[in-house]
């Protein structure tokens, strides 16, 4: 059994996407994509190590999934299975209700609308199957497009959590945000 909710680990789609669980084969093209330097600038934990330690990522988020913590989907196209980055609700508490919502792409999807496309899809998983009351958001306050993202979506900030995390350039605050399940709803 997946998880007390899940016996098998939930697949999503758009009309252009597909999200699945993430294969250990996947390690290669998604290192190539977190280690991007534009890519990994916005990551709050640094780029991943290369594909040595994105497979251990991977497996780590498998084993997560398994204990009921959440699920982390590698983003392909409706055609092919070439991983286009990922995308998660994390770090959830069955008991609190809540889980962290995180995405990664790769730069040629930047500016396609992809994650304004996703955010609908990721968001109805996460109230109405999982049953979540609050998804919060944490990213670099300068990812500007990402925080638009989450704003249209219908989050609100929170605040700033200032210098909490340490990164190759050093400390670097971090934007919170959150959507609740009744606001979800009233933008359904």
């Amino acid at each position: 059994m997946l998880t007390p909710f899940f016996a098998t680990y939930p697949e999503l789609e758009t009309e252009r996407f597909r999200m699945r669980p993430p294969r250990l084969e996947d390690a290669a093209e998604l290192a190539a994509i977190y280690e991007h330097p534009e890519v990994a600038r916005y990551l709050l934990y640094g780029t991943t190590g290369g594909e040595p330690k994105m497979r251990e990522k991977l497996t780590r988020d498998l084993e997560s999934a398994g204990r009921g913590e959440g699920f982390r989907w590698v983003l392909r196209a409706r055609v092919g299975d070439v991983p286009l980055g990922t995308v998660g609700l994390f770090n959830w508490s069955s008991r609190d209700r809540r889980a962290e919502v995180g995405y990664v792409l790769g730069m040629p999807l930047w500016g396609q609308g992809v994650m304004k496309e996703l955010m609908p899809t990721v968001l109805h998983f996460g109230f109405a199957r999982m049953g979540l009351h609050r998804i919060e958001a944490r990213l670099d306050p300068r990812n500007v497009a990402s925080l638009r993202v989450l704003v249209r979506a219908g989050f609100q900030q929170e605040g700033i959590l200032r210098d909490n995390n340490v990164g190759p350039e050093g400390f670097t605050d971090t934007a919170l945000l959150s959507l609740l399940e009744g606001e979800w709803a009233g933008r359904k």
